[in-house]
């Protein structure tokens, strides 16, 4: 198994190894020299720090893997690190660092007793604040989670109430177009067809948990025609480099709500246009014109909050619906992609 170091394990080391030797009062010694203190550091972080950085990585290896319950790895952090520094490392460094001569056996025990309690406490405050940090992010995780499947309810629900075509409309419809066979046999069968693109985009496929930009997109174009004048054209609608909109998952009964209305007025004009950033995508539904004021109450019939509320019930708090009005009103319907 790896022990996996960071880049400022380096500097946990050293302070790890001046820790102790200041809680074992050494550089408070009066007597000491400069260079006694310098020898004694190197001491404290080969003997102390490296070992104790290293085994706590461990340490959190085998905690994290299940190999060994959290008390018993942090305790042998300190066992370990401590007999290991005093009666293995510290016999390795006499010949490169030096021994003092008064230092006795004694001393090593002592030195023992002091440290095992530093350390003891330090490396006991860092399991707890590692436990902490893991129960918050369990916590985040699980209200990810939490909020993931809220989204998922709420994109369900949705396709379930878009698959309920409006009976007003489809009575309207299909009166309009039985009137029309009389006079415009061939427009009516347009407009047929135009209904009929409408209602199969509006039925979600049987695995569908979410609605797609290119299905928005076709259930909006076969609204679009049944409104025209021709049935065959979009001519109030302009879907700007949307021939063939990409596989976007985005929630349903937004989109054409946001248009309908627009549609439904009879007078005004629109381009729906989608602009792609990394992890964002927007879709701008720019009014053209042709009269300013019908324009704006055209654009004050849209239910924005209500379309707002359902855009972030699927994609979260990121996502928005606004209406920008300075001049002509724009729509700017934002929402992030992975």
């Amino acid at each position: 198994m790896a022990i996996t170091l960071r880049p400022a394990d380096a500097g946990w080391m050293m302070l790890v190894g001046a820790a102790t030797l200041v809680a074992n009062g050494t550089p408070l010694n009066n007597e000491m020299k400069a260079g006694d203190a310098l020898n004694a550091l190197a001491y404290n972080v080969i003997q102390f720090g490296i070992p104790a950085v290293l085994l706590l990585r461990l340490a959190d290896a085998l905690v994290d893997s299940g190999r060994l319950p959290a008390t018993l790895a942090y305790v042998g952090v300190v066992g370990l690190t401590v007999v290991g520094g005093i009666w293995v490392i510290a016999p390795q460094l006499y010949p490169l660092l030096g021994k003092a001569d008064w230092w006795t056996w004694e001393e090593d025990f002592a030195l023992a007793g002091s440290t095992l309690i530093w350390h003891g406490l330090g490396v006991a405050v860092y399991a707890q604040l590692r436990f902490s940090r893991r129960a918050q992010q369990r916590l985040a995780a699980l209200q990810d989670a939490a909020a993931q499947r809220e989204r998922q309810l709420a994109a369900t629900t949705l396709l379930a109430l878009q698959a309920r075509v409006d009976p007003a409309l489809l009575s309207e419809r299909l009166a309009a177009i039985d009137a029309e066979l009389l006079t415009h046999p061939a427009r009516a069968q347009d407009r047929l067809a135009a209904l009929i693109e409408l209602l199969r985009a509006l039925q979600p496929h049987v695995e569908a948990q979410v609605s797609t930009l290119a299905r928005e997109i076709t259930a909006l174009r076969g609204y679009a025609r049944l409104v025209s004048a021709d049935a065959r054209h979009t001519e109030r609608l302009h879907l700007a480099g949307l021939d063939d909109p990409p596989e976007l998952p985005l929630a349903p009964m937004v989109l054409l709500p946001l248009v309908r209305p627009l549609l439904d007025d009879g007078t005004t004009l629109w381009s729906l246009s989608l602009h792609e950033s990394p992890g964002r995508a927007e879709l701008r539904l720019l009014a053209l014109g042709p009269d300013l004021t019908l324009t704006h109450r055209a654009a004050a019939r849209v239910p924005t909050p209500e379309l707002q509320q359902r855009l972030q019930a699927v994609h979260g708090p990121a996502a928005s619906l606004t209406l920008l009005a300075e001049d002509m009103p724009l729509f700017k319907l934002t929402w992030p992609i992975t």
